[in-house]
């Protein structure tokens, strides 16, 4: 089952505006693939929750250890 999340770029519009050469011109969003959102597997989510929680907490034990190494 993918996630989807709402395309942080073109907020779910599926376009954004750019300027080039001091004219505005609307651009399909390459982010999203102008689907207005992003999909995410699994294996990603999952990644994301190790890294985002697990990998951090286990480098401030790590530091907490150190600083009780060195008093």
């Amino acid at each position: 089952m993918p996630y989807k999340e709402t395309c942080s770029l073109c907020k779910g519009n599926g376009y954004i505006t750019i300027v080039v050469e001091g004219k505005d011109e609307i651009k399909q969003c390459w982010l999203c693939e102008s689907k207005g959102e992003k999909e995410y597997s699994q294996a990603e989510v999952d990644k994301l929750i190790y890294e985002t929680y697990y990998k951090n907490e286990r480098r401030n034990i790590d530091e907490s250890k150190r600083n009780q190494s060195s008093d």
